[in-house]
């Protein structure tokens, strides 16, 4: 058995994979996730338990409560905000609370138990992941802040996430005996406007807002660990992905649930902006590829082979919703924003055998089912997550 740490793994792509990779015999996971913005127990509801849920916490008065197993390192989130998040994404579940220094036995001791243990903390928290780092034979890396949006507004969290936490797992990685690959998360949005080609992995990269320069930052700081350490690395950068269990502040959740609640339908400057669309069904599947079979120290795009304008997916929503195209509203366009971004993924189709399952129409009509189906899971995000409300209507009401 592998034990893989899966960070990010309450998020979009990262719940998904972990669900994937627990199908797999021969893996045991670690998912690490601070559960901030997008991150959502529910998205692995049925795979908690209490005894599989894990809260590190240093107490000395409640007002003062710290997210870090030793509280050397100074939480994300302040205090107030730390005890609103953990009463807001723990409320509904029961977790055993460690005080105690010995926390890689302790959870060592639950995956002899159980195939998954759900761990509450930070990736730029470096006790808490040199723990878990040292009871793990690989690292996924998922975890970081993702939307061009959020990081118009506040570039900080991008960068202490993206960045500083991909160094501190790097680091704790770098020191292990027993690791055998970093795998890294990146994206296509790092190479910048696609003007006249799709980029391959030999294009060199030109991201364009904080962002995509925050994860081409974490990129090429993981190529460097393995060109100056010898750290077993991978990278792979997905095309924009959509699917299940996305939160709904990326254009094709946003603009489903709009529809459903027949509100008008933001699209930035004229809708002509091309992306690449890839179906994160697919998309775990590649990632699993190039865990297995990656050689060590390249980068593999990863392509849905998908283009279309963002118009196009509005209108082809609306019509498999049966809503009236009159609910479009098109708005300011963002700063900055790229207006295509296309990858070739032929490397990793002809080294790893890779190609997708579906047919984009056949995803798209998939992932809008779900979303009418599951009313209850996006609702919540919506009348209860305040971070949420606060951005849709600062973002959105200014255009």
């Amino acid at each position: 058995m592998k034990t893989i740490l899966i960070t990010g793994g309450a998020g979009f792509i990262g719940s998904n994979f972990v669900k994937y990779i627990l199908k797999q015999e021969n893996y045991r996971v670690i998912v690490l996730d601070a559960l901030t913005y997008a991150g959502n127990l529910d998205n692995l509801k049925e795979y908690i338990s209490k005894e599989k849920l894990f809260v590190p916490l240093k107490h000395t008065r409640l007002e003062t409560v710290s997210f870090n197993l030793f509280g050397d390192v100074k939480p994300v989130f302040n205090a107030s905000e730390n005890i609103e998040r953990l009463n807001f994404k723990l409320k509904e579940y029961q977790h055993i609370t460690l005080h105690h220094n010995d926390f890689d036995r302790v959870i060592e001791d639950a995956l002899n138990k159980h195939k998954l243990v759900f761990v509450f903390g930070s990736i730029d928290d470096p006790n808490i992941v040199r723990n878990l780092v040292s009871i793990s034979d690989m690292v996924v890396n998922f975890s970081a802040e993702t939307h061009v949006d959020r990081s118009i507004l506040d570039p900080d969290r991008f960068i202490k996430t993206d960045v500083y936490g991909t160094y501190v797992l790097l680091e704790a990685a770098k020191k292990s005996d027993r690791f055998k690959k970093f795998l890294h998360i990146s994206t296509d949005e790092v190479y910048g406007v696609a003007k006249d080609h799709s980029f391959t992995e030999k294009d060199p990269i030109n991201p364009r807002n904080p962002y995509s320069a925050s994860k081409a930052a974490a990129d090429r700081l993981v190529y460097a660990y393995n060109q100056t350490y010898g750290l077993p690395v991978n990278i792979v950068r997905p095309s924009n992905n959509f699917g299940p269990f996305q939160y709904p502040e990326k254009l094709i959740p946003v603009m489903i649930i709009r529809a459903l609640k027949n509100e008008y339908l933001p699209v930035y400057g004229d809708g002509k902006q091309v992306r690449d669309w890839l179906f994160v069904k697919d998309t775990v599947r590649a990632i699993h590829l190039v865990l297995e079979k990656g050689r060590i120290g390249e980068v593999y795009n990863i392509a849905g082979g998908n283009e279309r304008e963002n118009i196009w997916i509005v209108e082809k929503i609306l019509e498999k919703l049966g809503k009236p195209k009159n609910l479009i509203k098109f708005v300011k366009d963002r700063p900055g924003h790229d207006i295509r971004y296309s990858l070739n993924d032929t490397k990793i189709r002809t080294e790893l055998g890779y190609t997708p399952e579906w047919d984009f129409e056949t995803n798209l009509e998939e992932t809008i089912e779900w979303y009418v189906n599951n009313e209850s899971w996006w609702r919540k995000i919506l009348n209860n997550d305040k971070e949420y409300q606060e951005f849709m209507k600062k973002w959105y009401d200014e255009r």
